[in-house]
């Protein structure tokens, strides 16, 4: 499912995504991996922002431009955590309990809602992976496992 964020789309997601790594910065929060390179961390905030408006758009649902909301749904009244990557595998993590995780990539203005998955079918042993033995294990699910996006809304009420 492709989606065409708009200018003003674009620069109110990324707003929000800059806020959400400035929050961080100014708190002091420890990030869950280092940095490869300065300002990594910022365009993941940013990227994984737009995508959140990118599965609202796509489904016309509401989005908030939350901040510290965490574990708590990406979209306001739906049990869904929306995640960004450019590879080509969704990752659910293993405190992800019980809710619906969507897979988006892409770049701006381009993106593609890949599909998605029930947390707890994520969670196979053959899709445990430990990237970079950082001892933060996660499942990588294979875009080609994903459900259909066009049923998510089906799906969620």
């Amino acid at each position: 499912m492709k989606i065409i964020l708009t200018k003003q789309e674009m620069f109110y997601s990324g707003v929000a995504g800059l806020s959400r790594q400035l929050e961080s910065v100014v708190n002091n929060r420890s990030p869950r991996f280092s940095e490869k390179y300065s300002g990594e961390l910022l365009g993941y905030h940013i990227y994984g922002a737009m995508a959140e408006m990118v599965v609202c758009k796509a489904f016309g649902w509401y989005w908030d431009y939350s901040m510290n909301t965490f574990h708590v749904s990406d979209i306001p009244g739906k049990n869904i955590d929306v995640r960004f990557s450019r590879m080509n595998t969704l990752k659910i993590r293993p405190d992800d309990n019980n809710i619906i995780v969507v897979s988006v990539s892409g770049d701006m203005p381009n993106f593609k809602v890949n599909g998605w998955m029930y947390s707890e079918d994520g969670k196979r042993p053959q899709w445990e992976r430990d990237y970079n033995n950082q001892g933060r294990p996660a499942y990588f699910v294979p875009h080609e496992e994903l459900l259909n996006p066009y049923d998510l809304k089906d799906v969620v009420s």
